[in-house]
């Protein structure tokens, strides 16, 4: 009975030496404490920004001072310059719209002889572009974009927003990058819509 409970007591002691020890050693410094918290806060940073670099497949040019980026959805990507246009091209925008010219009504009939009109309108020109497609976009999703982001001043970024919200859509044409001329008057060209044309 004796050596039982000398064991218990040794025994006994071994395992209080242990957890004391083990309770000593998880008690830190304050400034130890700090440093781990600083790792903490880096690794979570270094986390995030590898996510928004992921998100970010499809990279913006660097904006000029006192310039804006704009996106502009593309009126048809098959059509226009069909996934030629990259980042630091210039283009120029087309804008397109539809409107009814008021015919004289047949009595007869009872019909107006209304015609669907097609107006194009060159409304910017030698704009950079920035990106095409959105940030998301891989490479290869990039080239078959549906948006084209320009670099606009303030005033060209109104204009087209407010001919973003009248137009059908927007056609680009890609430039010369050498060739910096534009034209003092806008185009603007109007016909009859073509029958199965819509």
């Amino acid at each position: 009975m004796k050596k039982i409970w000398i064991a218990s007591l040794i025994t006994g002691m071994i395992a209080a030496v242990l957890i004391y020890s083990a309770f000593v050693t998880n008690i830190t410094s304050p400034e130890e404490a700090e440093e781990a918290e600083q790792e903490q806060a880096a690794a979570e940073e270094q986390e995030m920004e590898e996510a928004y670099a992921r998100e970010k497949a499809n990279p913006i040019v660097e904006i000029e001072e006192g310039k804006r980026a704009m996106s502009l959805r593309v009126a048809n990507p098959e059509e226009g310059v069909s996934g030629y246009i990259e980042p630091k091209d210039r283009v120029d925008v087309v804008a397109y719209y539809t409107d009814i010219e008021e015919g004289e009504e047949d009595e007869e009939k009872g019909e107006s002889s209304d015609t669907e009109l097609l107006t194009a309108e060159l409304i910017m020109q030698d704009l950079k572009v920035l990106a095409s497609g959105i940030s998301a976009d891989s490479e290869n999703e990039a080239l078959r974009y549906e948006t084209v982001t320009v670099e606009v001043t303030p005033e060209e970024g109104v204009e087209l927003s407010l001919a973003a919200k009248d137009q059908d859509g927007f056609y680009f044409m890609l430039r010369d990058e050498e060739d910096g001329t534009t034209l003092e008057e806008r185009i603007n060209i109007t016909r009859p819509v073509m029958k199965g044309e819509r």
